[in-house]
């Protein structure tokens, strides 16, 4: 666990007006509401050090609906102007610079955040899609070597698309251009410092390997394991809940097993494992061996997402790209179940429907639909489905927690909760939490009062580099 404290100080002004750069700014808002409740005040805090690690400044982020207000103190630097940028990566240590292929001082904080992948650096009031999110007012030091900088930018946020927690504040040596790719000529990285949210603790379970994009996550609460697997390679990794130890369960490839989505533990101490395009559903012993792998209809569009334990023993199954939910008997026979084009449900481009819980009184299904935002409730007794909620775009895995539904919204990058009412049919979202950062969140699971989210990064798969290692993030419900 570490706790962030909120440090702040008076601070002078940059040219810029407070709030001019935000309303210079085309971009559109992030995707996730920020009227929506979080734990604490959203602000966050980068204590900047140079290249020998000592603290030579501070910089303050806080939310608002107009944007982030940054605050910068420096001390120690070279009068003039220098470049200022968020960067991807959490790491203020050594690394490769992607311009010079040569290792540099804070190079592990990599490129300039790209959200919008425009691949261009540009000046603070561009777009996002026509200038990195990162690129930032440039601060100015005055003789004395101390710097002052506060400006409101909508370039970037604390919480959706464009979040910038855990990611680093990196201060140039020399002036930036904001034409020149990749940083506008602004020279060696003499400052870092990485963008740590204040007032909220949580715990990391780092991961091995350079491509594991754990996408599914479970609790087995008899042995106190988490269980991930990824969706890269199949491979499902054991974690000790308390102590963090990290052990592989069940190498993938194992029976045609390519990927490993959704994961649940039955009360048998099964582990059930959406197969993702291979159109399949393994189930494996608690030794992790494969005791079958159960296989819908062959189409080059299956696509098996994710599953849902009911009480009377049979597992429902979503399928993001053919409509229709499957469902496993408890003697592990496989069955198309309801056909979703004779109910309001409608397929169209992208993922549509992802998570999938059964409600405790084993009455209905909350299902969520990526692409349109729609929760869904399927009565299991008359195949009735209505609607519940719309509002959640890019929703994936769910958690219910008594009348709370726990949302992970990958590309929003926020935990959503939605409270239900009683039998289940209506609903309002209730908060989003963005955490102290998260990485394209695809699935949850319980672990006591806490929830553990996968940071996926799978964003990342096709193109970009994803940061490692890859983590479980465990957090209090809220």
């Amino acid at each position: 666990m570490r706790q962030k404290m909120l440090a702040l100080w008076p601070l002078l002004t940059l040219g810029l007006t407070a709030g001019s750069l935000a309303q210079a700014q085309t971009a559109p808002a992030p995707t996730a509401s920020i009227t929506a409740d979080t734990v604490g005040p959203l602000n966050a805090r980068a204590l900047l050090v140079d290249t020998q690690g000592r603290p030579q400044g501070e910089a303050a982020f806080v939310q608002r609906e107009d944007g982030v207000r940054v605050n910068v103190q420096v001390r120690s630097l070279a009068p003039g102007n220098h470049g200022m940028h968020i960067h991807e990566f959490s790491a203020c240590a050594p690394g490769v610079d992607a311009a010079t292929n040569t290792v540099v001082p804070f190079g592990g904080a990599g490129p300039h955040f790209d959200p919008a992948m425009s691949h261009n650096h540009d000046k603070p009031t561009a777009a996002n899609e026509l200038g990195h999110g990162g690129d930032l007012p440039m601060l100015t030091v005055g003789e004395n070597g101390t710097g002052r900088a506060s400006f409101v930018t909508d370039k970037i946020s604390l919480r959706g698309e464009n979040g910038i927690l855990n990611r680093t504040l990196v201060i140039h040596a020399n002036a930036d251009d904001y034409a020149s790719d990749p940083a506008g000529k602004s020279g060696g990285r003499v400052l870092c410092g990485t963008v740590d949210r204040q007032g909220l603790s949580v715990r990391d379970y780092p991961l091995p390997g350079w491509q594991t994009f754990p996408e599914g996550v479970t609790y087995d609460a008899g042995r106190n394991l988490l269980l991930t697997g990824s969706a890269q390679t199949g491979d499902i990794y054991a974690v000790n809940a308390a102590s963090g130890e990290t052990s592989l369960y069940s190498r993938g490839g194992a029976l045609g097993r390519r990927a490993a989505l959704d994961l649940k533990v039955d009360s048998q101490g099964r582990l059930w494992i959406a197969g993702g395009a291979e159109g399949t559903v393994s189930v494996l012993d608690r030794y992790g061996v494969t005791l079958k792998v159960l296989e819908t209809p062959k189409s080059p569009a299956a696509f098996i997402n994710d599953l849902a334990l009911a009480p009377d023993g049979h597992v429902y199954v979503t399928d993001s790209r053919r409509p229709v939910i499957y469902r496993v008997s408890p003697d592990l026979r496989l069955s198309a179940w309801l056909d979703l084009t004779k109910t309001p449900i409608r397929y169209g481009e992208g993922d549509n429907l992802n998570g999938i819980v059964a409600t405790p009184d084993g009455r209905a299904l909350l299902i969520a639909q990526s692409n349109t935002g729609d929760l869904w409730r399927v009565d299991l007794r008359t195949k009735a489905v209505r609607k519940v909620l719309t509002g959640l775009k890019n929703a994936d895995g769910l958690v219910l927690r008594g009348q709370d539904l726990y949302v992970a919204r990958n590309r929003d990058q926020v935990i959503s909760r939605v409270r239900l009412n009683a039998d289940w049919t209506s609903a309002q979202l209730a908060a989003e939490e963005p955490l102290a950062g998260l990485r394209f969140p695809a699935t949850l699971t319980v672990v006591g009062s806490d929830l553990v989210v996968t940071q996926a990064q799978l964003d990342r798969r096709e193109g970009g580099t994803p940061e490692t290692p890859f983590r479980l993030t465990r957090f209090s419900a809220f």
